[in-house]
């Protein structure tokens, strides 16, 4: 029961550093900017199986925001935003989100949940991808550097 404590009390240590707000900006003055923001680790679970092993929950907030000044209008087809984890030396989506049209200022959030064992497994590595276009829309993505955010659990 120690070691459960124990294991929540530095995962929560962990989750409340990761709550401070990420501010990223956009280095462009005029245009719609989507942008990956960094992936963060909410407060999760741990357990301590009968044979020791402990099992260590991963929640995460995966979260895309065009931090433009015009909304991002992707045209015929909507913006997708991707959520993969890394299985071996590739990565496998686990998670998506359309969106028709992106604000200035707007977000569009993705929640997920994994877990692992700690000690006979690697912690996951996760990518947040914006596939947008800089091209052949109304409102292209002036800044395409910032689209990609890679991450991984302690």
């Amino acid at each position: 029961m120690k070691k459960v404590l124990i294991l929540a009390a530095l995962f929560f240590a962990v989750s409340v550093s990761s709550f401070a707000q990420n501010v990223i900006k956009s280095n462009v003055p005029v245009g719609a900017d989507p942008a990956a923001l960094p992936i963060e680790f909410l407060f999760a679970d741990a357990l301590v199986m009968p044979n020791g092993d402990v099992h260590i929950g991963v929640a995460l907030k995966a979260t895309a925001k065009n931090i433009g000044t015009l909304p991002y209008l992707p045209g015929v087809t909507p913006l997708q935003v991707k959520l993969y984890i890394k299985k071996g030396n590739g990565w496998v989506e686990v998670e998506s989100k359309s969106v028709n049209v992106l604000a200035p200022g707007v977000e569009t959030s993705m929640n997920y949940y994994t877990s692992y064992i700690k000690g006979k497994q690697k912690p996951p590595t996760f990518r947040l991808v914006v596939e947008s276009k800089n091209a052949g829309v109304v409102n292209p993505d002036v800044n395409m550097s910032n689209n990609k955010k890679d991450a991984q659990a302690q």
